[in-house]
């Protein structure tokens, strides 16, 4: 058994995404964002919509920064053989260490070379993010590829803010799109292992549909998630197959729907400007939505209530040791002028 490198001895339940669409919001001020860390690296944060269908949009991100490292690999010639790794500095990141080592790294192929085909480089996703925001335009057509990251933080409120981010991992010019073609047919979905706890009917008339209630486990953290069914057969496997704690792969949409407020425009005519406060809002509903699960992959045993526990435990206790840490910090920092920035953590955009 390979060994399980995560901070609570988990092994995760990832998930990947694929879109296809036109690239929206790359003119926007914030849409690429060079920072630097509390530890003085540079990072850079690229951020912009994916256009899947009218009044459709996925967001999708970027970001990197410096490392000591990085790293080749290398196909072993033999079948079934494992393949060779390198380790490169950072400095050296664009020279392979030999014949026939990629980039363990974000392919982008968004320019066309002679052929007409597609021009593939594999960059760190520092030097991708910069590469993607140069080379591609608003109204593009792009295909993109990549993983969903769960994360949580508690507000000034002390309440739990939960969040799924769609990291780029590959993307690619594609052919145009015609949204209103005839034989249309969106593309924007994923596919994700996840640990069931339950499922429930959404109290929505308008909008039948039942909210599975998931746990996601990420490299340092379990978090808790919902997905929604709107096929009534499906929901009833879940219901009488699935029991609390059992991982399962399931696969679907990104959905997204636009939920309109109208406001009765005033008759006649107005003085001066007209009333924003009348105008027409929309609010975006974006979703997991499952459509279909693989009933060879149930797990009942790696994922039980205890092993649960256990890890969260494990978690707490990693969390309370990081935050003594952090205050010894701060408290020599207080008494004998500046303390050392060397915290981890604070490499992290959020």
């Amino acid at each position: 058994m390979a060994e399980i490198k995560t901070k609570h001895g988990l092994p995760e339940t990832k998930g990947q995404f694929k879109l296809r669409g036109k690239a929206t919001g790359l003119q926007r001020d914030k849409a690429f964002q060079p920072k630097t860390t509390k530890t003085n690296k540079k990072m850079r944060i690229l951020n912009f919509g994916v256009e899947t269908a009218p009044e459709s949009t996925v967001y999708v991100t970027l970001q990197g920064m410096e490392r000591d490292d990085v790293y080749y690999g290398k196909r072993s010639e033999v079948k079934g053989q494992k393949g060779e790794t390198r380790k490169v500095p950072w400095a050296d990141r664009h020279t392979p260490p030999g014949e026939g080592f990629r980039l363990m790294g974000i392919g982008v192929g968004l320019e066309k070379g002679e052929d007409g085909r597609n021009v593939t480089n594999t960059l760190t996703e520092f030097d991708a993010a910069e590469e993607v925001y140069n080379t591609l335009n608003d109204d593009e057509f792009v295909f993109v590829r990549g993983d969903i990251e769960f994360s949580s933080f508690k507000n000034e409120k002390d309440e739990v803010s939960r969040n799924k981010k769609f990291a780029i991992k590959n993307i690619y010019g594609s052919n145009d799109i015609d949204f209103d073609a005839e034989d249309f047919a969106e593309t924007s979905e994923f596919k994700q292992k996840i640990i069931f706890m339950g499922i429930q009917k959404a109290e929505d008339a308008n909008d039948p549909h039942f909210i599975v209630e998931a746990q996601i486990v990420t490299y340092g953290s379990i978090e808790q998630t919902e997905f929604t069914v709107r096929n009534n057969a499906l929901a009833n496997q879940f219901r009488k197959i699935l029991k609390p704690y059992t991982a399962i792969e399931v696969w679907g949409k990104i959905f997204n729907k636009v939920d309109t407020d109208e406001v009765e425009e005033a008759s006649g005519a107005v003085w001066g400007e007209e009333d924003s406060f009348k105008k027409v809002t929309k609010n975006y509903i974006r979703e997991l939505m499952i459509v279909g699960a693989d009933p060879e992959t149930i797990d009942t045993e790696t994922y039980t209530e205890e092993s649960i526990e256990k890890a969260i435990k494990k978690l707490n206790s990693q969390g309370q040791v990081e935050k003594k840490k952090e205050q010894k910090k701060e408290s020599a920092s207080d008494s004998w002028g500046e303390g050392s920035s060397d915290i981890q953590d604070d490499d992290l955009p959020w």
